[in-house]
């Protein structure tokens, strides 16, 4: 049995704001307006229906309040340094430095924050909060209109 929830039309959306180091306009500090979908297939096993989709949303609207409104700060990328002092964090990355407030700011344990890097963040923070057995889990996160990436788990793997 397979499930899916449009993360757009369930509004399990986040806006955010981010850098990508590097040599390129992402680099710049800009946004997108996130959302989430996700696939779940597993066995009835003797039941009526594979979960209860208000959990499931309910799961990736809490993951999504998380980091709206908020700048993502990618805690595993090479070469970061994340400082925290009072009320503001400061990060240097490539001979930039930002200040942030710390309550507007988000570290994530990702190298990146690219959408790959949030899809895969996302879907281990989702399997946490699953709580009951799935053959396949997907999670998608679109940063836009018909562009998303997709990490998926697989039972067994």
């Amino acid at each position: 049995m397979e499930i899916f929830i449009d993360g757009n039309y369930a509004n399990i959306r986040f806006s955010s704001a981010h850098f990508i180091p590097g040599n390129w306009k992402c680099s710049r500090i800009h946004g997108h307006d996130y959302s989430i979908s996700v696939r779940l297939m597993g066995s009835l096993e003797g039941k009526n229906y594979l979960i209860d989709f208000t959990k499931v949303k309910s799961a990736l609207r809490e993951i999504a309040d998380g980091l709206d409104h908020r700048v993502l700060i990618p805690e595993r990328r090479d070469g970061i340094a994340i400082r925290e002092d009072g009320k503001n964090l400061t990060v240097e990355i490539e001979g930039k430095r930002y200040s942030f407030p710390v309550d507007e700011s988000k570290i994530i344990p990702v190298r990146d924050t690219t959408a790959e890097c949030l899809s895969k963040y996302i879907l281990d923070e989702f399997l946490k909060s699953l709580g009951q057995r799935m053959e396949m889990v997907e999670v998608e996160v679109h940063e836009g209109p018909g562009q998303y990436a997709k990490s998926v788990w697989k039972e067994g793997n």
